[in-house]
């Protein structure tokens, strides 16, 4: 995987842009999106997985799906179907964004559909449809009236169970610990009871590993417990189960010294150790992820347009608002670096970041530090990495947002043609939304 971050004449460089240019150049504040980080971060690691693979001699596959639910901007999913092995949705409407990709790209028809979520009548409907129309469809069951409502169609439909795990977080994290997804224990055991007298094929066994920090022990506690407890019974009871589903968990690129294939390889071995000691034989692994394929692929730049001196360190006002930018990380801590782009060899001066808005959270400073170090120059740029996913699902994308600042100037950079898409919000769209 390459390097994402580079300092090249006192500038930061992302994916090879120098970031401060592509600021002067098309204004802030200012959204980028880079396909082809996408592409690499799927690309990579499906190569260290395959590498695995053959180091191994593993006989089943390795079969990477989108998360669509990251990030819904069309052009981003469809990058990801491109080179993923299929996608996962996570709602009745994200089935009917799914299909209606798969209709308007019919080349990727032999790609997957796998469907999480809670279903009413409409999402099952979509699935049985997709179903009849011969697309590689696996319903993912997260509750028995799913598993109830399948079993009455008479279909003979490829489904998975989710399985209820109790949720694990670092000990900094205070957050609630309850989790609604998933089958309970007498639930699968029904399930794995009666399913044999239905049409439904059993395949897959699905947990998913939350969303912390990528942290080894933890990861590993997950997936031997979910293995050794469900996988194994499943697919000793049913020669169909051949699908190993961990849903996140996948380690972030965040530091970009992730060793990839080695995390590969060590995910492999972990899988035979375990069915090895059973004697069954080795199942594809599935991986649901959004958060990794689209996270790197956006940043956004605000310009320093004031400064105030009313606290221990100077505010440092940009020219839009890091709420609207980082919902994400004001609302769920997730780690978004925000640094300067510019003037990297000049005096650093401590400092505080403020959005623009009349809003007194919406500031940033390193935590741990209880500042940001800044360049001491007039004209400083600010970027933000990482915004990739779930943002503009947070944020409202398209929508009237706080203190009706307008919504960024949105570029996209593919194979260095870079396209504007969408201008700096107007006043009279914001107008349209707000039915004035």
């Amino acid at each position: 995987m390459k390097r994402l971050k580079e300092i090249k004449n006192n500038e930061l460089f992302y994916n090879g842009y120098s970031l401060t240019a592509l600021a002067r150049k098309y204004g802030t504040p200012l959204k980028i999106t880079f396909l082809d980080v996408i592409k690499d971060h799927i690309v990579s690691l499906k190569a260290s997985f395959d590498k695995a693979i053959k180091k191994n001699n593993y006989p089943a596959k390795f079969i990477y799906l989108n998360a669509n639910k990251a990030n819904y901007g069309a052009l981003e999913v469809i990058e990801a179907f491109k080179h993923a092995d299929g996608l996962e949705t996570s709602s009745y409407y994200d089935l009917l964004f799914t299909h209606e990709l798969f209709n308007r790209y019919p080349e990727y028809k032999y790609k997957y559909i796998v469907c999480n979520g809670y279903k009413l009548d409409d999402y099952i409907g979509e699935i049985i449809k997709i179903h009849n129309e011969g697309i590689k469809i696996i319903d993912i069951i997260d509750s028995v009236s799913e598993y109830v409502a399948l079993k009455k169609s008479g279909l003979a439909i490829e489904v998975g169970m989710r399985i209820h795990i109790e949720a694990m977080y670092s000990e900094k994290e205070e957050e609630i610990k309850n989790d609604r997804f998933g089958l309970m224990d007498s639930e699968i055991d029904y399930i794995l009871n009666d399913i044999k007298n239905t049409n439904l094929t059993l395949s897959t066994i699905h947990f998913h590993q939350r969303g912390f920090d990528y942290e080894e022990d933890k990861f590993e506690a997950n997936f031997e417990k979910v293995f050794n407890k469900y996988y194994i019974k499943a697919a000793k009871l049913y020669k169909s189960v051949t699908n190993f589903n961990m849903g996140g968990g996948t380690p972030l690129p965040v530091d970009e010294g992730f060793d990839y294939d080695k995390w590969a390889n060590y995910v492999l071995n972990l899988i035979m150790k375990l069915c090895n000691k059973e004697g069954l034989p080795y199942p594809n692994l599935m991986s649901e992820n959004g958060k990794y394929s689209q996270k790197d692929a956006t940043v956004n730049i605000y310009k320093v347009v004031g400064i105030k001196y009313t606290d221990k360190y100077p505010w440092h006002i940009v020219d839009g608002s890091l709420l609207i930018a980082m919902p994400e990380m004001y609302a769920l801590g997730e780690p978004i670096e925000v640094r300067p782009i510019n003037g990297l060899d000049q005096e650093m001066v401590k400092g505080y970041l403020a959005g623009i808005t009349c809003d007194c959270d919406d500031v940033y400073f390193e935590k741990d530090k209880g500042y940001i170090n800044l360049p001491k120059i007039d004209e400083l740029y600010i970027g933000l990495m990482g915004t990739g996913s779930y943002q503009n699902s947070m944020n409202g994308k398209g929508g009237v947002h706080h203190c009706l600042l307008p919504e960024e100037k949105d570029l996209v950079i593919n194979d260095g043609e870079v396209t504007i898409r969408s201008e700096l919000q107007s006043i009279e769209d914001i107008y349209k939304i707000m039915k004035l």
